[in-house]
């Protein structure tokens, strides 16, 4: 595997700064809900200066709503979410959760690293692969702490050997709501052992709101110029391939509905889209989605190598808000991230950390209002 180390960026730095020079503002937080072992999960909401709100909670780091405005001025939900809040501490679905210690699958539930093989978690038995982690950063109560009013903190320690991976790693996740309705979520991990690390968030969005059954009236456009192949397990093969001319190729408009019919997506897409081939400078618009219906707009900014386009084809009646069953297709995921199965593919980005190094990774979520 080769090394390619991960610094910080000036984003991460100035806001990093900012959390430890402003006092704590006031913040609404209530309590969610009880965990089994009797702890209290608790909401945080970060709220702009125009009432864009995200709701977060400490529980598994999740995106529980997300309130923006469409085009007649009405404020929507866009985020999918669980009915009862206690169903966020197992979460089957990862709704709105911080996914670690690596985001995606990685085959077999084994790579090798410096010579020794590392059997991790295998959670995805049907398939075989160790997915998401195997036992999720999202299924974890975090700590928090309210920097100011649009600023949370959540920290977590991972221990050496949690899940199979070695190292122990300290990982810090900052949420910042901004006043042009945006949502930075800010990622930092260090390690005290070689490891690898990859880690995302996995929000639902369906920009008709979190209660619609449907997204097939929204567009899509991205940045990306391939992907990382899969096989009937959903595994990497360590292919990349072009997306031009390809079904793949999202460079122009199309809408989901266009996709979900194609008879070359049976699943319509569950792909990795590679945007670079290592995580570098903040791509603006690197995927842009917009509903039709609502007008709302979603933009998406990342300084990731790939973001992972999930259509929902696994979705099958999890119940969601006011009591609506999400059939398949019911809403979308945009996960950004490193490559899946890196650690098992030496032609991918590496996922590799040191002790000394500082994993970084950083991403935006805008919202607005189309104005066709």
């Amino acid at each position: 595997m080769k090394i390619s180390p991960l610094l910080p960026t000036m984003l991460f730095s100035n806001l990093t700064m900012l959390c430890a020079s402003l006092p704590a503002a006031a913040m609404p937080v209530r309590d969610f809900f009880t965990l089994r072992d009797g702890r209290t999960a608790k909401l945080y909401s970060l709220v702009n200066s125009s009432g864009f709100q995200v709701d977060v909670s400490d529980m598994g780091g999740a995106l529980v709503s997300i309130f923006t405005k469409d085009r007649d001025g009405k404020r929507v939900d866009v985020l999918l979410g669980h009915e009862k809040p206690e169903t966020y501490e197992n979460n089957p679905p990862f709704f709105g959760a911080l996914i670690g210690r690596y985001a995606n699958r990685i085959t077999g539930a084994t790579f090798a690293l410096d010579g020794k093989t590392y059997h991790l978690v295998m959670n995805e038995k049907d398939k075989g692969n160790t997915l998401h982690g195997g036992l999720c950063y999202g299924h974890r109560l975090w700590t928090a702490t309210v920097v100011d009013s649009t600023t949370l903190k959540l920290t977590l320690n991972s221990p050496d050997g949690d899940a199979g991976f070695p190292g122990a790693v300290s990982v810090e996740v900052v949420y910042h709501v901004t006043d042009a309705n945006e949502l930075e979520i800010h990622y930092r991990a260090t390690t005290d052992a070689t490891t690898v690390i990859c880690l995302t968030n996995h929000a639902y969005f369906n920009l008709n709101g979190g209660t619609a059954t449907d997204c097939k009236d929204h567009m899509v456009r991205s940045k990306a110029i391939g992907h990382t192949e899969v096989n009937a397990n959903l595994a990497a093969t360590g292919r990349v391939l072009p997306v031009a001319g390809t079904p793949y190729d999202l460079t122009h408009w199309r809408s989901f509905e266009s996709i979900y019919s194609d008879p070359a997506l049976p699943i319509a897409f569950d792909d990795n889209f590679v945007l670079a081939n290592a995580a570098g400078p903040l791509m603006k618009n690197a995927v842009q989605v917009y509903s039709t219906r609502t007008g709302i707009t979603m933009d998406v900014d990342t300084d990731q190598p790939g973001v992972q386009f999930y259509m929902g084809y696994w979705m099958n009646g999890e119940a969601g808000k006011g009591g609506v069953r999400h059939p398949r297709f019911g809403a979308f995921c945009l996960e950004t991230q490193t490559w899946p199965d890196s650690p098992n593919h030496d032609n991918f980005p590496s996922p590799r950390l040191e002790p000394g190094q500082v994993y970084t990774h950083n991403t935006v979520y805008r919202f607005g209002v189309t104005k066709e």
